[in-house]
């Protein structure tokens, strides 16, 4: 049985639905305290929500995963022809059904589920507390909750079905949706539409910021779920399914809040990696004792690591020489005899000694860029010219003002898109939402020419996940049957 130990709770990673295999359909150890017994106080809903952070620090979500696959398998990054032999049937369009690291971060991602599932659903009494400053924590405790719940489904739904806009109504296989863990039986759900998925990442982001208002809670860090970073997170979803009007909106929220500012041009590369630096909306936070060592995204980039991932010269010639983030890369040489040389060093990530890098899921940056491609698509391109001069000229202070009009705009802030956020896991999206082709880089000057609609762009359904649970086994994604 897989169990997280933390804050003196053992959490019972509930994957007790089919969809976890047959390893997760164990009986429960008896010295470990299922979440749902745990949580009978705010104590006990205080621990229930920190191992849930925890999970995200996973090497199988965002502590590797996440942030990596994205741009491995766009056209920023390759595996090096030395390399540690992780991740490569990615790199090279070649996964199966039986991938270890899709198969991982499917049961991992079920499982911050299903211990939100119950956190949501045992915390409504415990908000209801004679103390007021317990039952405002209590409330938001439940808030982050279903943030984090439809932080993972919509991440589910990006890694395993195709974008929004696939078909004309969006009826084209999305996920399973599991919002009730009963650890006393096996559930096992079919796949929703990504309609359908969508609409419940909404809702739960709707419910976290109801109820984040309704807490008046003034408790503000960059590693845990608040009203703002809710916002953000719903801006991003409402982009992605096109909503532009709502995404302009929740974006403008989050940007007039002035609860969070840019890095200055001189600070960027520097403050960057610091936890809560005022430009990260929402972060995934490691420290020095709590961590996941060698098997974090730094390891994967620094050459004091394994050093396997590289960037391609395609995302190196993007940058201006006076735009300072190309300081988040490095021209060396790959260690060891036989790596390229020259090499295009990913720096961004790239603590090996503490381990401390915190890994940035939502930037102000990005807030900004939602809003300026918004705001294109509903046709306010002097709006949206004005958001993208402010990310360029933060980077680039030589920078020209932005005056492209038309399809070539739209151009220019996913360019600028590419830019700021490279190495942060968008760019694969950013490409399929926007039906762009591309060309995969490989090592030794090897390309791939991935053409939209491609179907390979997406993860197949585990193969484990379609032996245990009879509901889903003949939905699996199109291109892996």
């Amino acid at each position: 049985m897989h169990t997280i130990v933390k804050y003196a709770v053992t959490l019972f990673l509930a994957g007790l639905f089919a969809g976890c295999g047959k390893d997760f359909l164990e009986l429960k150890p008896p010295q470990s305290t299922p979440t749902e017994d745990a949580i009978k106080d705010l104590p006990g809903l205080r621990s229930a929500i920190n191992g849930v952070y925890s999970l995200l620090q996973n090497e199988n979500y965002y502590g590797r995963t996440m942030p990596l696959l994205p741009d491995l398998r766009a056209d920023n990054e390759f595996i090096s022809v030395i390399n540690s032999n992780r991740y490569r049937n990615h790199d090279q369009y070649i996964v199966t059904a039986n991938d270890a690291y899709t198969t991982d971060s499917w049961n991992l991602m079920y499982s911050v589920v299903a211990n939100a599932n119950m956190i949501i659903r045992k915390g409504g009494s415990i908000a209801i507390l004679p103390a007021k400053e317990d039952s405002i924590e209590a409330t938001k405790i439940v808030a982050e909750a279903h943030a984090l719940r439809a932080l993972v489904f919509f991440d589910l739904c990006r890694m395993f079905a195709q974008p929004y806009n696939y078909t004309a109504d969006a009826h084209h296989m999305g996920i399973p949706i599991v919002t009730v863990t009963n650890v006393d039986s096996v559930q096992a759900p079919s796949r929703s539409s990504v309609k359908e998925s969508y609409d419940q990442v909404i809702k739960d982001l709707n419910s976290a910021i109801r109820l984040f208002e309704t807490s008046g809670s003034q408790a503000f860090t960059s590693g845990r779920f608040n009203i703002y970073s809710a916002k953000a997170l719903l801006a991003r979803v409402l982009l992605y399914k096109e909503d532009w009007q709502g995404a302009r909106t929740l974006a403008e929220q989050v940007i007039s809040s002035n609860k969070y500012s840019l890095l200055t041009n001189e600070k960027l590369l520097s403050d960057f990696k610091q936890t809560g630096n005022g430009e990260t909306v929402f972060e995934v936070i490691n420290t020095a004792v709590d961590n996941r060592n060698t098997d974090g995204l730094s390891y994967m980039f620094s050459q004091e690591g394994y050093g396997d991932v590289l960037a391609t010269n395609d995302v190196y010639n993007i940058y201006a020489g006076s735009d300072v983030r190309i300081g988040f890369l490095r021209k060396g040489k790959r260690a060891g005899n036989g790596g390229e040389d020259p090499a295009n060093i990913i720096t961004k990530y790239s603590n090996v000694t503490t381990f401390t890098d915190c890994i940035k899921v939502i930037r102000l940056s990005e807030v900004y860029l939602i809003h300026a491609e918004a705001a294109y698509h509903l046709g306010l391109e002097d709006m949206a010219r004005e958001d993208l001069n402010i990310v360029m000229k933060r980077a680039d202070k030589s920078v020209l003002p932005e005056t492209a009009t038309g399809s070539r705009l739209l151009d220019r802030i996913l360019l600028e898109r590419r830019k700021e956020l490279a190495f942060e896991g968008h760019r694969l999206f950013d490409l399929i939402r926007n039906k762009r082709s591309f060309t995969k880089y490989l090592a030794s000057n090897k390309t791939i020419s991935v053409v939209w609609p491609s179907l390979k762009v997406i993860q197949p359904i585990p193969q484990r996940e379609l032996d245990a649970n009879p509901n889903i086994r003949n939905q699996q994604n199109e291109g892996y049957n």
